[in-house]
Formats: structure tokens, C-alpha cells, sequence
């Protein structure tokens, strides 16, 4: 399955490993940190949650569109940059207000933009690859080695978005309990059931570094270091588009003869009128000469050139 595949298929494949570990890192982690962020219910979070995938599977049809018009190289690289300044803004804490959610909107716009112009125009350039006869036969193969890769980015981010909001509740004497920020934004509201206080407050007595704390300060302390450690496993994702774009310019020249639309294919196929071959053509075609004896009259003539 390896043996024989163009070089480019490993840089396009991990470039993508990269990219994809980061994406899957965010969505481990991102209808978690809307509740524990804004408060929000499992149904407001479920909603927020399907408008943004919805928009991520519905991008890839500008992606392509754009791709005719400026290349299908040039849209990876936008993509990239795009979806880097959304994890970006995704990893900048900020206040759990309608500021906060319009800047976390921005930043899902941004990624579900980025990975529009990312994701399909870097599967073209895999097979754009195999147009080449010599790997023509490899295709199949050469598409299960790529999602195999895009399988083993997904694997491995969930447990690393675990580990990092694991290590930062940690530093902050917390550990990580599922009930605890809503309970925790009932009780700062106002809206916490009696029976459920009493719930809020044993799961206090298991913190390690809470000292003397009380209930109200316990339960802003948890939310702000809960989503502070969320903000760091988004920052994993902006790490992961560094090393994606690494590989991609690091090992362009590898697939750089793969980055041709349909257009430009066209274009190359057709010599141009003023091309040294199609002047070798026009001066070898019987209708483009006449001989200098003939007339229109039928009579030899000499045809003379003017000064």
C-alpha cells in the first residue's frame, strides 16, 4: 500500500493529520465549554453546535467555487490562515456576556470559512496526483492511506483535549465534574433547587485546593478556570495548524505539479497562436504559402517586393 506512491501523498496526507487533530480537538471539547462558559442548557448547546457543522459541511461548496477562480494551492492556504485567526479567537478568554458570544460566533465563522477553502481543495490535489499514468493505479490505495491519516488525527485529539483541561483544572486545585457548571451558574443565578445546593456543595468538599472558600466564590472559580482550561485546548488547535502549514510549504515541492485547476489544464493543453510551435505549424501549412509565379489571372508573374 506504501510502496509506490508519490512523496506528495505523505506530505498532503500528514498536512492534513494536523489540521483535522486540531478541528476534532475543538468539537471534544466545544459543547462543553458553551455550557460551561454561557450557562447554556444541553439544547441550546445541541443548536449551536448543528449551525456550525451544517455550515462546515456547506463551505466546501465555496470552497470549490473559489478554487476555479484563484487555485486549488492558494485556497488550502487561505483555509489554513482562516481557520488558525478562529481557533485563535476561540483561545482568547473573554467575558461570559453578549460580547462574548458574538466574538465566539465570529471565531466558529471563521473555522467553518477556513475549513470550507481547506478541506475538499487539499483531497483534489490527492488525486490531481494520480492524473500522472505512472500512479494511475495507485489511486484507490493511495485515498485509504489519506483518510487513514485524517482517522488518526481524530483518534487522538478528544484524549488530548481531556489531558489539557485535566492538567489546567489541576494547576488551579480543581478537578474536572460534569454536574458541577451548571449547578454552579444555578446557584450564581439565583435558580438552584434547595436539594440540588446541598449536591453543589459535596461535590466542593472534593476539590483539593479550595480552602475555606465559600459557595458563591467556589462556583465563579470553577466556571472561569473550567473555560480558561477550554481556552487551552482550543490554543491546541492553533498549534496543530502551525504544523500543518509546515508540512505543506516545507514538502511543497513535492505536489506542487498536482496544484492545477481545471482551467489552467485547459490552457496548457492548448498552445498558444504565437507559441514557437504553432508558428512551426502555420509556416508547414500549404494553405499559409503561395508561390511567387502565380497570378490571378492564370499567367506566370514575378512578384516583386515594394522597398
Amino acid at each position: 500500500m506504501f510502496k509506490g506512491q508519490p512523496k506528495g501523498l505523505f506530505a498532503l496526507a500528514l498536512a492534513n493529520t494536523g489540521e483535522r487533530f486540531g478541528y476534532y480537538t475543538m468539537l471534544a471539547i466545544f459543547m462543553l465549554f458553551l455550557q460551561a462558559k454561557f450557562g447554556w442548557n444541553g439544547a441550546t448547546a445541541s443548536q449551536v453546535y448543528a449551525i456550525f457543522l451544517a455550515a462546515v459541511y456547506f463551505m466546501p461548496v465555496v470552497g470549490g467555487w473559489l478554487a476555479d477562480k484563484i487555485g486549488y494551492g492558494k485556497c488550502v492556504v487561505t483555509g489554513i490562515a482562516v481557520m488558525f485567526a478562529g481557533y485563535v479567537c476561540l483561545s482568547i478568554p473573554t467575558p461570559a456576556n453578549t460580547l462574548g458570544v458574538v466574538l465566539m460566533v465570529g471565531a466558529l465563522t471563521l473555522i467553518a470559512i477556513g475549513t470550507g477553502l481547506f478541506k475538499g481543495n487539499l483531497q483534489v490535489l490527492v488525486g490531481n496526483l494520480y492524473d500522472d499514468p505512472k500512479y494511475s493505479a495507485k489511486r484507490d490505495s493511495a485515498f485509504s492511506l489519506f483518510y487513514m491519516a485524517i482517522n488518526i488525527g481524530a483518534m487522538f485529539a478528544p484524549a488530548a483535549a481531556t489531558a489539557i483541561t485535566n492538567r489546567f483544572l489541576g494547576k488551579a486545585g480543581l478537578i474536572y465534574k460534569a454536574d458541577i457548571p451548571a449547578l454552579a451558574h444555578q446557584f450564581l443565578d439565583g435558580t438552584i433547587a434547595p436539594e440540588k445546593v446541598s449536591q453543589l456543595e459535596g461535590l466542593m468538599g472534593q476539590m483539593p485546593g479550595i480552602g475555606q472558600m465559600d459557595t458563591a466564590a467556589f462556583c465563579q472559580y470553577y466556571i472561569d478556570h473550567l473555560s480558561s482550561a477550554y481556552n487551552m485546548g482550543f490554543a491546541v488547535a492553533c498549534f496543530s495548524l502551525i504544523v500543518s502549514i509546515a508540512i505543506y510549504f516545507g514538502c511543497k515541492s513535492w505536489f506542487k505539479h498536482a496544484d492545477v485547476n481545471a482551467k489552467q489544464a485547459a490552457a496548457s493543453a492548448t498552445p498558444s497562436r504565437n507559441s514557437p510551435r504553432s508558428r512551426r505549424r502555420a509556416a508547414s501549412s500549404p494553405s499559409s504559402w503561395s508561390s511567387p509565379w502565380s497570378s490571378s489571372s492564370g499567367w506566370p508573374s514575378i512578384r516583386t517586393d515594394s522597398p
